[in-house]
């Protein structure tokens, strides 16, 4: 069996690949799709006693599992799916993340529950971004300046300098009201006429960038796409901000041996199978590594350079499943 971890909504490249593992697979391989909300409103049976897990009536084990591929948890509103539940709490985003965590649990323990099974990436190796870039510069990749602080003449002071940009110290998130969503961009520093304290913010030099590079790894083989993304106004601090009226020229890219050397060294001691990175290549020709995501998309470097990563990553689980079979 192999079982895929996702979310219900938003999810395409998931579902490319459960397209392409269903086109490649044999007949008596037997794919289980769990998305998070699953687990709130489909059968689901944990007795950790007596080590069963059942999912849709489906008795799961560590002999009939042999690949999992996490990729996604749940939606940003699936706990929406019973909102009867905070209406008689004045404090219910501190419930709210109590249940989240709750469910984390829950996958932290699948991934010993199913210790014999190939895991492709899991729950529980989120990344600490300012760790990783220690660990970039440990195997000879640039990063830009970094700074981490709370008090404000200090940012205004740095901010005399050099140029800065700020973007979260973690994972961004998407913030949704009634009428509207708001997206947490990279964006540049000005002075902030005030003085006193904030919230920690990350701040790092502003690279005067030629391109940026969005690379995807799998298989021990890294696909890489230029970004174009520094000629238009809206996009040339951060991509993202995209201008769908005039789209960034997107276009497959070699890295150099040394760099991709480097980056090999980075992905091993991370002990990730796959993930997303994104670099800068500077106006002088100098590398800048920025991020590292093990969960990241990949379908916005596939479409473009025709690496057909969907097609890949279905392979990449099937390979993995059938030397995990052949082991037992």
């Amino acid at each position: 069996m192999i079982i895929i971890f996702s979310k219900n909504y938003g999810e395409n490249t998931t579902d490319d690949v459960l397209n392409w593992l269903h086109h490649h697979k044999k007949d008596n391989e037997v794919i289980l799709r769990i998305n998070g909300d699953d687990l709130l409103n489909k059968d689901f049976y944990i007795d950790v006693s007596n080590s069963e897990f059942n999912f849709n009536n489906q008795k799961i084990n560590n002999q009939i599992v042999h690949t999992i591929w996490f990729r996604r948890t749940f939606d940003q509103d699936f706990l929406n799916i019973e909102p009867k539940i905070f209406n008689d709490f004045h404090n219910n985003k501190t419930l709210e993340n109590h249940l989240l965590s709750e469910l984390g649990t829950i996958y932290r323990f699948l991934e010993s529950f199913l210790d014999n099974s190939v895991w492709i990436n899991k729950y529980s190796e989120s990344l600490n971004k300012l760790k990783t870039l220690k660990l970039a510069e440990k195997h000879g990749l640039k990063i830009p300046d970094t700074y981490i602080t709370n008090k404000i003449e200090i940012i205004n002071q740095l901010a005399t300098d050099k140029n800065l940009i700020t973007k979260p110290i973690s994972d961004a998130v998407t913030l949704f009201d009634d009428d509207s969503h708001y997206m947490m961009y990279t964006s540049e520093v000005s002075e902030i006429k005030k003085e006193g304290y904030i919230f920690p913010t990350k701040l790092q030099s502003k690279i005067d960038k030629k391109f940026e590079l969005r690379i995807f790894y799998i298989d021990d083989v890294f696909y890489s796409m230029a970004i174009f993304s520094q000629n238009d106004h809206k996009t040339k601090v951060d991509f993202r901000n995209y201008n769908f009226k005039k789209s960034n020229r997107n276009v497959p890219y070699k890295l150099p041996v040394k760099i991709e050397s480097s980056l090999k060294e980075l992905v091993k001691e991370l002990n990730l199978k796959t993930c997303s990175i994104d670099m800068i290549v500077s106006k002088d020709e100098e590398y800048y590594f920025l991020e590292i995501n093990p969960v990241g998309q990949f379908g916005m470097v596939s479409q473009p350079c025709n690496y057909h990563l969907e097609e890949q990553m279905a392979l990449y689980i099937l390979k993995n499943y059938e030397e995990n079979n052949n082991e037992v």
